[in-house]
């Protein structure tokens, strides 16, 4: 019982003695962990593992050795078995790197080298402290690719640290780069087939290492085409080829679609990439990308652009055909089309002359045949290529009264011819007899034919009376039957069938009575019905006319105003003369003409008062004398005397004002010939006017502007389609160049039905704005009036 109670307290009393060692060895063993120093591998991982890659087979890096945990306080700080010294931490004893052989997968070992760059020759423990790491560097050689596993170990004063080395040998691979290219530009052919483009890709291998690379592949191909804004689409082709630029060992290009094996790359190495695709369906702008791949490595892809044009020659074409197509209508418009109306018109007259003298005797007759072959020469004139162009439409004007007029000689013959020789009157025998000769003659004045109409028309006798009513009914009936199957759609042919036929008809039934008296009356009131009728359509077409050459719409609305004044008038004489009416409606082209002989007036006073010598001034007055006697001639004879006085006169003004170059250009009439062609039909105090409404006369022409450049030799008619076409190559030309140069800038993938239309239009339209402006220039510098030249200073 004693042993048992006794080992109880033996015991106790040896924990109690062991006790407290232990807890001076647990309040010491922190204080030694915290100053034991640490040595770490730079770039272990946390597992205090170093792994490392390389891709050639000599295995060489440096890896660095740190120490980690000792004090940063000032002085030495005591650790069990040693010192650590001073503030730099340096580890007493140095450390000493041991290199395990590195073992590969299969289990072979690979011997490394370590060299520390700081120990000294022959020494293999080297110092090392905090601010002082130390560098191994490790060489070796490894035969095959794959992990090699091995250890570093650091042997120092307090042990050994031991940090694992994974070394892998990785394959090694070229890495190719792609240079960035500017667009691939190609143009169409000259057919509507497929397109065959080649874009180059040039490439470098940048890694350093050579290799074989795949086969590259066309990933995707799109086509914004010229003709679909901005939208994109897959487009339609052939076939894709790659090939390798100076592949081949004579320097042609390697086909490599179909290489095996790869594409070779050399180290360091440079090439270029031909990308051909085939059947492209046409112009546009073509984006895609390439893709090549590197086995064991990443792949590259390359975006490209290819523009497709249509050839530039294709679009001067265009612009030329546009150009030669303008050329075209407006040769059509201002000189094919005027010729054809004025040839139109020629033949029309030549079938009323023909219808005319189909009806007459044989004396009749011949003189139609010979006014049908003037009219034929007319036409055989302007169907001529050059010489057609110099027919104007006042040549055409010439033909009216001399129609007219042999109207009114074969009916009047007709009469005559009825009566008994001994009742003709041989006044009215002589009058035929000069209106005969005046048609044969094919340089008969205008006025003189008109001066004849009125003689034959105002013919009367008194064994011609009972003939000279039914001519004179004849005459009216018709005129107005022309006029209605000429107008018997529109308002003249509708009023003058139920407004005029009617009367007439009673007219004839009173000359089949016999009641002279009578008929005369109603043939009056219907003359006067067919006067009313005609002033009211001429009114109206006074209304609708534009303004002539030379007027300005205030002008022209004056006289117009003035002229319809003049017509107000007639109608109001009519109630008591038909005859006075229609010498009031004469009025209307004296008062044309006074208004003339007041602006020459106004013209020659002014040239007067810059007048430089006294021969011009002399010659001014005489185109003074010239105008008064014009002036005098439209109160005591007609407007058409004052006609061809105010023609002498204009002529000596324009002479007297180009021989000093000071008077200013005035607007005047071109010719008399103007004012005698443009002016009213004067009708016969007995009767209406012929069955035409009478027209205005055309504005005057001023004497040129450009009268400085007299002396510059013109081209003759027969040479003129030289200069015609000289204007149209530089038209075209200037078309052309500035149509490219657009394309070229705003649209280098220009094709399709659009581009082509726009080249089209442009040179279509330029060589309208051309003209266009080349005109209008003529036209401004040929109406503006050059200021007249200031008198010297005294």
């Amino acid at each position: 019982m004693r042993f048992a109670g006794t080992r109880p307290a033996v015991t106790h009393s040896a924990w109690g003695l062991v006790r407290l060692p232990a807890l001076l060895l647990l309040l010491a063993l922190p204080w030694r962990a915290s100053a034991e120093p640490s040595l770490r591998v730079a770039g272990a991982s946390a597992s205090n593992e170093v792994k490392l890659r390389t891709a050639s087979e000599d295995f060489r890096h440096v890896l660095r050795v740190d120490l980690l945990g000792a004090s940063e306080g000032g002085g030495d700080v005591a650790v069990a078995g040693g010192v650590v010294r001073g503030g730099d931490g340096e580890l007493p004893g140095g450390v000493t790197v041991l290199v395990d052989p590195l073992q590969s997968q299969d289990g072979v070992q690979v011997a490394l080298q370590a060299v520390v760059k700081e120990a000294e020759a022959g020494s293999a423990t080297v110092p090392i402290s905090t601010r002082r790491p130390i560098h191994v560097e490790l060489t070796g050689r490894l035969p095959v690719t794959g992990d090699y596993t091995g250890h570093v170990v650091l042997v120092h004063a307090r042990g050994r640290e031991t940090t694992a080395l994974i070394v892998t040998r990785v394959q090694a691979v070229p890495a190719v780069q792609f240079i960035a290219t500017s667009p691939a530009v190609t143009s169409a052919g000259w057919g509507w087939g497929s397109i065959d483009a080649t874009v180059r890709l040039p490439f470098k291998e940048t890694a350093g290492v050579g290799g074989v690379v795949s086969v590259p592949q066309l990933l995707q191909l799109q086509r914004k085409a010229p003709d679909m804004d901005s939208a994109l689409i897959q487009p339609r082709f052939q076939g894709v080829r790659f090939a390798l630029e100076g592949g081949k060992p004579d320097g042609g290009n390697l086909d490599i679609t179909s290489l095996e094996g790869g594409l070779p790359v050399s180290a360091h190495g440079s090439g270029a990439l031909l990308l051909s695709l085939r059947g492209l369906e046409g112009p546009g702008e073509y984006t895609g990308t390439v893709r090549l791949s590197v086995r064991s490595g990443l792949p590259v892809e390359q975006p490209f652009t290819l523009w497709v044009s249509s050839p530039w020659l294709w679009g001067a074409l265009l612009i030329a055909a546009g150009a030669v197509s303008s050329f075209g209508v407006r040769l059509y418009s201002q000189r094919i089309r005027p010729r054809t109306l004025r040839l139109q018109r020629v033949m029309e007259l030549h079938r009323r002359l023909q219808a005319v003298v189909s009806g007459q005797g044989a004396r009749a007759r011949e003189v139609g045949q010979v006014m049908l072959g003037q009219v034929n020469g007319l036409a055989s004139e302007i169907r001529r290529p050059v010489r057609g162009i110099r027919v104007g439409d006042e040549a055409l004007t010439a033909l009216e009264p001399r129609l007219r007029l042999y109207g009114a000689w074969c009916d009047t013959s007709r009469k005559l011819d009825v009566l008994p020789a001994e009742l003709r009157p041989e006044q009215a025998s002589q009058l035929l007899a000069e209106v005969e000769g005046a048609l044969r003659a094919e340089d008969s004045a205008t006025e003189r034919l008109d001066s004849l109409a009125a003689k034959v028309r105002e013919l009367d006798v008194d064994g011609l009376a009972r003939a000279g009513l039914e001519a004179r009914l004849q005459d009216i009936d018709r005129q107005a039957q022309t006029l209605v199957d000429q107008h018997g759609g529109d308002s003249l042919g509708f009023r003058l069938k139920f407004e005029l036929m009617s009367p007439l008809e009673s007219v004839r039934k009173q000359l089949a009575q016999g009641a002279l008296d009578a008929a005369r009356r109603q043939l009056e009131s219907a003359r006067r019905s067919y006067f009313d009728i005609l002033c009211e359509e001429l009114s109206e077409s006074l209304a609708a006319r534009t303004p002539p050459r030379g007027f300005t719409e205030e002008e022209w609305a004056a006289l117009t105003q003035r002229v319809k004044s003049l017509l107000e008038r007639a109608r109001e004489r009519a109630n008591t003369s038909v005859d006075d009416a229609v010498r009031m409606y004469q009025g209307a082209h004296a008062a044309y003409v006074r208004q003339l002989i007041e602006e020459m007036r106004g013209a020659v006073d002014e040239a007067r008062q810059v007048s430089e010598s006294d021969a011009q001034t002399q010659a001014l007055e005489e185109v003074e004398a010239l105008l008064g006697e014009a002036q005098g001639l439209l109160v005591t004879a007609s407007s058409h005397e004052a006609a061809v006085k105010y023609g002498e006169a204009r002529v000596r003004f324009v002479s007297a004002s180009q021989s000093q170059r000071t008077a200013r250009s005035i607007l005047l009439e071109s010719a008399l010939g103007d004012v005698g062609a443009g002016a009213p039909s004067v009708p016969p105090p007995t009767a209406p006017s012929g069955g035409s409404i009478p027209a205005l006369p055309e504005a005057p022409a001023g004497a040129p502007a450009l009268g400085d450049f007299e002396g510059m030799p013109l081209p003759s008619p027969r040479h003129m389609w030289l200069v015609e076409l000289g204007v149209l190559a530089l038209l075209t030309t200037v078309a052309v160049g500035l149509g490219l140069q657009l394309l070229n800038v705003f649209s280098p993938t220009w094709g399709g039905f659009g581009a082509g239309m726009t080249a089209f239009l442009w040179g279509f339209g330029l060589h309208q704005v051309g003209n266009a402006t080349f005109e209008g220039i003529t036209g401004l510098l040929t109406r503006v009036e050059r200021p007249a030249t200031p008198p010297p200073a005294a």
